[in-house]
């Protein structure tokens, strides 16, 4: 892993106050799901703040994106059980500071890209939500 990846970590974990918090083995909780309504955030800014830090921790941590994406879709209005959400994702990247890709030599060149969706899974909207991961080779590059 990168030293600054390392040291970016540590970083958001401190301007969260979370530097000596317990880890987690998950970065979501796969059965709830998050909602619009509920208690207001105390300081909107500090969320927007912590989800842009997380949102900019996607590129090189591809296993935060689906609930980061979650996470940034309540940047306008967030509640109280959004910032939970950006807490528990905080308790599991406590304890993989030491997951991020890795480009690998590779035989190969090719290109080989991968989706999946969840067909009207937002329970606000009844939106869909997909995925999708990229391999160039044997190294997966988003």
């Amino acid at each position: 892993m990168f030293l600054s990846q390392h040291l970016y970590t540590l970083e958001l974990l401190e301007r969260a106050g979370m530097t000596d918090c317990k880890p987690c083995s998950t970065p979501i909780d796969t059965n709830a799901k998050l909602f619009a309504e509920g208690a207001p955030v105390a300081d909107a800014t500090d969320y927007r703040a912590l989800a842009g830090a997380l949102q900019y921790l996607t590129f090189t941590r591809p296993d935060i994106s689906y609930v980061v994406q979650q996470i940034c879709l309540y940047m306008h209005d967030p509640i109280e059980s959004h910032l939970a959400l950006i807490k528990h994702v905080l308790h599991y990247i406590k304890g993989t500071m030491d997951y991020g890709l890795r480009i690998l030599r590779s035989s190969t060149h090719n290109l080989v890209a991968y989706s999946d969706a969840d067909w009207a899974g937002c329970p606000d909207t009844q939106c869909s939500t997909s995925g999708y991961a990229v391999f160039l080779g044997d190294s997966l590059v988003f």
